[in-house]
């Protein structure tokens, strides 16, 4: 997939109602395992347009993005700069990562996962940068939920940017990664009403319990 082909329209599904949820509940989880303390140096393999780079950058972390697309990058660096944060961007693949063994205390990959060429290769790359004693968090699309169902439905009449796309459980994240920590987040539905969310709003924490394998953001965390 190339993803120059929506990096100039990537962020503003985040400014809609149900986008602004989404954002809210998947970074919620993700900081919840991935526990960010000012200092770190973090690295976001496929950060696209920086959404989760920036904000740990507003936390003080010390934040390296990696990724494929040159518009995501060039987005990336415009909003960072409009901001005032510093980022640190490089043009690569998660399967040969170009920075020496042990030198982030946090490595993280949001919703791109998905669309790797060889997970297992960028498990061993985000393994070999990160320090021990370190995290490893992955956020996917979780393939047991109804968002993923939709979309893979969809691919059938059309291409979209989840054609190619693979979409992980638990069970196969765990057995990739071998993470013993995990959650799931965002359990409204793709077409729920406006007038709905904030029904979902106050079931979520509830549903990310009782309905966690479910979830439509899936996301684990491995400890060095």
């Amino acid at each position: 997939m190339d993803f120059n082909n929506i990096a100039h329209k990537y962020d503003s599904w985040f400014l809609t109602p149900l986008g602004s949820y989404v954002d809210r509940h998947e970074k919620e989880i993700t900081w919840r395992l991935a526990k960010p303390r000012a200092g770190e140096k973090v690295l976001d393999i496929g950060t696209g347009t920086a959404n989760y780079l920036l904000e740990l950058a507003r936390m003080g972390l010390d934040c390296t993005g990696l990724e494929v697309s040159r518009k995501m990058i060039s987005r990336a660096l415009e909003k960072s700069e409009s901001q005032g944060l510093n980022l640190k961007l490089v043009h690569a693949v998660s399967e040969a990562i170009p920075f020496r063994p042990n030198h982030f205390d946090l490595v993280i990959s949001v919703t791109a996962f998905e669309f790797f060429s060889s997970p297992e290769k960028a498990i061993s790359e985000m393994t070999t940068v990160c320090k021990p004693g370190g995290r490893i968090v992955i956020g996917i699309l979780n393939k047991w939920s109804l968002w993923a169902i939709r979309r893979r439905i969809i691919t059938w009449f059309k291409e979209t940017i989840f054609t190619h796309c693979r979409f992980y459980s638990y069970r196969e994240m765990k057995r990739l990664t071998g993470a013993t920590y995990w959650g799931t987040a965002v359990f409204a539905p793709p077409w729920l009403p406006k007038f709905m969310l904030p029904v979902f709003e106050f079931l979520e924490p509830y549903l990310q319990k009782a309905a966690k394998p479910f979830g439509a953001y899936l996301v684990v965390c491995k400890k060095l």
